[in-house]
């Protein structure tokens, strides 16, 4: 029998390998839509409601402190508030219905001085033992490195031993009780770190972090790292042009899936890049600049309330609309110019709440 010329079976090989490479892309694709699970609205709303009432704490001391009208939704109990001389402010709270315990950290006064003293300043993830090493940096990532204020904010004179130590106990009275966390702005990177702490010590209950504002939190490695975890599940909400998402600029990454709030709608993009291979798309090209040009709307954008109303107002009056339940696709995307790249669409600015003045 005569043997196949060289062409034909370099022919075959090809058709086959690519063939097995799609039907590969194919069933990634659709493993990636069944396996994440959007954060429902209810959530979101309750979180958003909860990351607004860590600022109303502010002249308050601890979970008792009595105020003239509820600072809480009704029915949240809290079991631990906490706000340190390095402004770090958290509380632990559960509902019984809801059947939850969350985990709300507030931002800083100062967010604009801490992002720009500590702009290029990482570190090991976690406290430093007295041998020197880290406990909670993962074997298999040694080069993954976080921004160090948001360490410290997060492990300083044991503060994270005390948040997990009141987890455990709700958890332990209501073991069915789902685990959240949430925070605005730098509490937003403050609840991201938390859960990935969270996640080492409870690792058999999965964490859901919905925050809002939240800036970069760390290296490229620490996002495959966090992107790498199945039962830390991580959604950023972006309010049009806020300035915060998009810095610490040098050498500094997005993890977790974003949600785009846009005067227009809600999009949501996977792992914040997107995946070709799974027809997902990233942010829109100019969406971690456009920001810088246009002032003073991208500070106003930032406001806890801005979030607050988005969410628990537009999302609520029209959910198809402002809030989101699938991925954008690259098929999805068309050129709004005459460039030959696919895909290039230009972030719109400003597509948020803050329109500026004409």
């Amino acid at each position: 029998m005569q043997s196949l010329p060289a062409f034909l079976l370099l022919f075959a090989f090809f058709f086959t390998s690519s063939s097995a490479r799609l039907r590969s892309s194919n069933q990634r694709a659709k493993s990636a839509r069944s396996i994440v699970k959007f954060p429902p609205y209810a959530d979101t709303k309750e979180l958003a409601l909860l990351s607004h009432a860590m600022y109303r704490y502010r002249v308050l001391h601890s979970c008792t402190d009595v105020t003239p009208t509820p600072i809480l939704p009704p029915r949240v109990q809290c079991h631990m508030y906490e706000r340190d001389k390095q402004d770090t402010q958290v509380m632990v709270l559960s509902h019984p219905e809801k059947e939850y315990v969350a985990i709300v950290y507030a931002g800083t006064d100062d967010f604009r001085n801490a992002l720009t003293d500590l702009d290029i300043l990482t570190k090991p993830f976690g406290p430093q033992s007295s041998n020197g090493t880290y406990e909670l940096m993962p074997a298999d990532y040694p080069l993954a490195r976080v921004h160090a204020g948001f360490d410290n904010a997060v492990f300083h004179d044991g503060l994270f031993d005390r948040v997990l130590s009141q987890v455990n106990s709700v958890l332990k009275d209501h073991p069915k009780y789902r685990v959240l966390s949430t925070g605005h702005s730098l509490g937003a990177a403050d609840s991201v770190l938390t859960s990935v702490a969270l996640n080492h010590f409870i690792p058999d209950k999965p964490i859901l972090n919905i925050n809002f504002g939240c800036p970069r939190t760390g290296n490229k490695v620490w996002r495959e790292y966090v992107d790498s975890l199945p039962d830390v599940a991580v959604w950023r909400f972006v309010n049009g042009i806020d300035i915060v998402p998009r810095l610490p600029t040098l050498l500094f990454y997005h993890l977790g899936h974003t949600v785009q709030m846009a005067k227009l709608g809600a999009n949501a993009y996977y792992l914040h890049s997107g995946d070709e291979a799974l027809g997902l798309a990233g942010v829109p090209t100019g969406w971690g600049t456009v920001p810088f040009v246009i002032v003073p709307f991208n500070g106003v954008a930032h406001s806890i309330s801005k979030y607050e109303e988005y969410i628990v107002e537009k999302a609520a009056s029209d959910r198809d609309t402002y809030y989101v339940s699938n991925f954008e696709k690259t098929e999805d995307e068309v050129d709004d110019d005459d460039s030959g790249t696919f895909g290039d669409d230009v972030f719109p600015g400003p597509p948020g709440n803050e329109v500026a003045p004409t």
